[in-house]
């Protein structure tokens, strides 16, 4: 499983994950066994996980001033393949104006990173 983190202002939270359609995909709902866990079902391609998570501690003094939000929030998104992160970044309806914390040392806005993984890098 790999994962990627959204970063958001202060209004960023489930609920904006929540209110997308994520197409092609079987069921959503809310992880009762994990609280602040909205979980996405697309059946045989796989499954994602978005957690919100408070884990501004976690970032050094010199990844902050990289987050361009006073109060940032959280959501990691756990996702089973590369095609499918693609295909749900990739929606006309997807989520803009956030950053993407890849994992890599990378912080930045999720419209560059929607290139990034396009790119014949990541094909």
């Amino acid at each position: 499983m790999k994962w990627i983190t959204f970063i958001g202002n202060e209004e960023f939270d489930l609920n904006n994950i929540k209110s997308i359609k994520h197409y092609n995909s079987i069921r959503s709902y809310d992880a009762p066994e994990i609280k602040n866990r909205y979980c996405i079902d697309y059946g045989e391609k796989g499954y994602i996980f978005y957690d919100y998570c408070d884990i501004i501690s976690d970032y050094e003094e010199n990844e902050l001033k990289n987050i361009p939000f006073k109060n940032p929030h959280f959501i990691m998104m756990l996702y089973t393949s590369v095609e499918l992160l693609k295909s749900i970044l990739s929606q006309d309806n997807f989520i803009r104006g956030i950053y993407v914390d890849d994992d890599d040392g990378n912080i930045i806005p999720i419209e560059q990173f929607i290139e990034f993984i396009n790119s014949s890098i990541h094909k």
